[in-house]
């Protein structure tokens, strides 16, 4: 693996990701493609390794949260149809069509000028529209038959706007109560038999997301939108006790000890604020973690990491950038690997049980990893990608003198060729 200088990083087991595609795949009915939603970079598992990997093993089409994810996945070689699942501000229309990328709509006004703009470019390429429909979720989209049937006459009007795609988003489809969930499913057919019966052929229709796709695979339509299933995690603990697919967590943040000491002489607080007090004899250990790469600090003598395969707990308060643990009476050694989530030997601390702790949701545990943690995606057990803030790279080194150097290079040039024309 390539060197780091501080040694915390987040590996990614692309095995993983491929067999909880296979597992979709095989589940969801053959007609109905894969989007792969790779925003919040990748719920945290690097967003340009993922994308790639998922579009090799059965994904079809990227999703992403904003334009400049999308343009990141672009400058890396992606050619894949890209959707914008939020908002895009009118001003960078002109980048979403330059680079090939789709976004989604739900206003006449928005759609009015985004033509208005694409018309000016004269470019040869048209901006490709998802219409993002609500029905219940309440966030964006279009509310009306009245306001769909009007934005749909201003897409399909228009010599500069492609109508590509048609989604909603279900708000309680990883509930066991599913009155809601089938409230809008039946909302949203309706709109599109109003559209059918208007004359309008459809486009890819999409509604799905990770739980839905498992509980109700008859509801995948044209295309599924795949997001924390993708990564091995389970929407919720209701759908995970359904039973239904069997998902492979890929994600493991390790690190090693950067510092190991034996406490001598009591008593010795240990990180800010003293709320921890080591003993007489015991070990603590630093490991170069903290709240800035996205392990929380309510995590403050609560929560627990894995040494040799055994849980030991958090001395004291996480720090911006480090935090201490427990050995007990236990050895440990600067170098010691260790895992924080994931599992180590026959030991495991899983995404699910920090997020309960932490009183949220595992999506959040793992989006808010920080890009200051390297990606290392492995394949087979093998390093196969690192993916840094920073590439490490030696500068050239500038010498001084530069003319005298050649100079002297040049006299040594000559006295050498002068002793071989001599002999």
């Amino acid at each position: 693996m390539r060197k780091l200088c501080r040694e915390a990083w987040v590996e990614v087991n692309l095995d993983a990701i491929k067999q909880n595609l296979r597992t979709f795949r095989q589940h969801i009915p053959r007609k109905s493609k894969i989007m792969a939603v790779v925003k919040a970079n990748a719920y945290g598992h690097g967003l340009v390794g993922v994308s790639r990997h998922a579009l090799r093993n059965g994904a079809s089409e990227l999703g992403v949260a904003s334009l400049e994810e999308a343009i990141i996945l672009r400058k890396a070689g992606i050619r894949a149809p890209i959707l914008v699942l939020g908002f895009t501000a009118l001003n960078c229309v002109k980048e979403a069509v330059a680079w090939n990328v789709q976004l989604s709509a739900f206003q006449v006004s928005w759609l009015k000028e985004a033509h208005r703009i694409v018309k000016k470019m004269n470019s040869s390429n048209k901006l490709s529209i998802h219409i993002n429909v609500d029905t219940g979720l309440g966030r964006l989209g279009v509310r009306t038959e009245e306001e769909l049937l009007a934005i749909v006459q201003v897409l399909t009007s228009s010599k500069f706007l492609a109508w590509k795609g048609i989604f909603t988003h279900f708000s309680t489809s990883d509930e066991p109560d599913t009155t809601l969930l089938h409230i809008q499913h039946d909302l949203f057919i309706r709109f599109l038999r109003t559209l059918r019966d208007k004359g309008y052929k459809l486009p890819t229709v999409h509604m799905s997301n990770t739980a839905a796709a498992i509980a109700f695979p008859e509801f995948s339509a044209d295309m599924i939108r795949l997001g924390i299933g993708l990564y091995g995690l389970y929407p919720s603990g209701y759908i995970r006790e359904l039973d239904i697919v069997q998902l492979t967590p890929a994600l493991t943040l390790k690190a090693r000890f950067s510092f190991v000491k034996t406490m001598l002489t009591e008593p010795l607080t240990i990180s800010y604020g003293g709320t921890y007090v080591a003993r007489l004899g015991e070990v603590i250990a630093t490991v170069p973690i903290g709240y800035a790469d996205g392990y929380s600090r309510a995590l403050s003598n609560r929560g627990s990491i894995l040494h040799r395969g055994q849980r030991v707990p958090i001395a004291g308060r996480v720090t911006m950038d480090q935090l201490m643990v427990s050995l007990g009476e236990s050895e440990g050694n600067q170098g010691d690997e260790v895992v924080l989530y994931g599992r180590q030997n026959n030991a495991e601390i899983s995404v699910e049980e920090v997020a309960e702790m932490l009183g949220t949701i595992n999506y959040e545990v793992v989006a808010t990893l920080s890009h200051r943690l390297p990606r290392v995606f492995l394949k087979n057990g093998k390093v196969v990608e690192v993916s840094q803030m920073i590439q490490m790279k030696r500068p050239k080194i500038e010498i001084k003198n530069k003319e005298k150097v050649l100079k002297v290079k040049a006299k040594k040039q000559v006295k050498k060729r002068k002793r071989y024309y001599s002999k």
